[in-house]
């Protein structure tokens, strides 16, 4: 069962999107089952055929395309509206927030 979705609303950041997920992904290794959702946001840099290739080995990346941008507000909700967890967290698709934070930040809410 999956405990934490994180959703990250991204525009045209096909050069930054992999490193950050695959932050995420070693950052949250040991937590528990979660998954990664990229609300791609209209991106016109080529973020989704990025984000496409890197999906495709890593099982747990969805990736969700927005056909025009409709802003960082309404990308969150899209990503918040197809999570399968509980527990929600959101960071900035420009990597602005450090990855390596997650786990302390959800441990509290993770803890039996």
């Amino acid at each position: 069962m999956i405990q934490l979705s994180v959703v990250i609303p991204c525009k045209n950041e096909a050069e930054n999107i992999v490193v950050l997920v695959e932050g995420i992904d070693r950052a949250l290794s040991g937590v528990g089952a979660f998954e990664i959702i990229v609300v791609d946001d209209g991106s016109t840099d080529g973020t989704a055929a990025v984000l496409r290739a890197r999906a495709a080995t890593m099982p747990h990346l969805r990736v969700i395309r927005h056909d025009r941008s409709g802003g960082q507000s309404a990308a969150v909700h899209s990503g918040v509206l197809v999570a399968r967890a509980p527990l929600i967290c959101t960071l900035d698709g420009d990597g602005q927030n450090p990855p390596e934070e997650l786990p302390g930040l959800v441990a509290p809410l993770l803890a039996d």
